[in-house]
């Protein structure tokens, strides 16, 4: 017993007892005698017992933990998104269980079948930028366990939802830069298959049309979503005759690369190029100049997300209905764009 868990069958034995006498007398049942319960649960105590969760969890078909999948772990953004479903987990008695996809479908895939393995009551996830087919979600769909996506999402999935207001705040952070003398905004995003670029572009746009000015596709860099390629994509975009003044990234990794490029080609942040990124990450408050950027308030997002799953799993009212919350992110200005 030294070198493995402790079971009931070994209480049972050195009791001299059933193993279900033993399961019963651990759970306080009335049925079994006052003097049992009391020998059961002294030796349990004794010899450290432990319930095995994934065994509950088979029997009960219940296992009181749920499944996050977030696309990075090490993301401030997706930390307080993590500690906004932990707060509401424990308002209901809960655990989590937090696991990383590092922006692959195959490891968000392995993940979501390690949660179903391990009878999760429910998974909250965001989509990996590389995913690009639902095969997955649709598995957890079929096999009745309740999901809730954040963040990045999917028209293609009819799950309930949480996100930001996406096109509403593209446009606040793209007039928040014509509002400041800029005359040309370049947009520095991702693949055009993710929602959340869709919709975002959408604000842009309509931020243009709102000044009037006809939208210019040069003005459009599709980057991977790393600081150096968006330095590059910066790079190429001021190196033209009419090039940009100012550049709205899809979030704060970009903004960082359009900060260090333009910086290298020496021009002034924001006198010559200002910029505005997207997510309120740590390093965007202590960059050099700081980012204006948009916040997403995260720890609501997972507070929203948790909320809409409990739903869910408890069987409310309406439980059954496809949801989606939307979540306001606020626009903050700092020195990369404060003229």
């Amino acid at each position: 017993m030294a070198n493995r868990p402790v079971t009931i069958k070994d209480i049972a034995e050195k009791l001299s007892i059933s193993v279900s006498t033993v399961s019963r007398a651990l759970k306080n049942n009335p049925e079994i005698s006052l003097q049992t319960r009391e020998a059961v649960q002294k030796l349990a105590k004794e010899l450290k017992y432990r319930p095995n969760p994934l065994a509950v969890a088979l029997k009960t078909q219940k296992s009181n933990a749920i499944g996050v999948v977030v696309p990075q772990i090490v993301s401030s953004f997706y930390a307080s998104v993590v500690k906004g479903i932990e707060q509401v987990a424990d308002e209901h008695g809960y655990q989590i269980f937090v696991s990383s996809s590092n922006e692959k479908l195959e490891k968000e895939q392995k993940n979501v079948d390690g949660f179903l393995n391990m009878r999760m009551d429910g998974i909250i996830l965001s989509l990996s930028r590389a995913t690009n087919t639902y095969d997955h979600i649709h598995k957890i769909k079929e096999m009745g366990v309740p999901i809730v996506l954040f963040d990045r999402t999917s028209k293609e999935l009819d799950v309930s939802k949480v996100v930001a207001d996406d096109a509403a705040a593209a446009h606040a952070a793209v007039t928040h830069l014509f509002e400041g003398g800029a005359k040309r905004v370049a947009f520095l995003t991702g693949p055009e298959y993710m929602l959340y670029g869709v919709n975002r572009m959408r604000g842009y746009k309509q931020a243009l049309a709102d000044k009037g000015i006809a939208f210019d596709e040069t003005l459009i860099s599709r980057c991977e979503f790393t600081v150096d390629s968006a330095k590059q994509a910066t790079m190429d975009l001021l190196s033209r005759s009419n090039r940009p003044d100012a550049f709205f990234a899809i979030n704060d990794e970009l903004a960082i690369g359009a900060i260090m490029a333009t910086k290298e080609l020496g021009f002034k942040i924001p006198e010559e190029v200002a910029v505005v990124g997207f997510s309120n990450s740590r390093r965007s408050r202590y960059m050099e100049p700081s980012i204006s950027t948009m916040d997403q308030n995260p720890k609501l997002v997972g507070r929203e997300a948790a909320n809409l799953l409990f739903e869910q799993m408890e069987d409310k009212p309406d439980s059954d209905k496809i949801k989606e919350a939307v979540v306001h992110a606020d626009l903050i200005i700092r020195a990369s764009s404060e003229k």
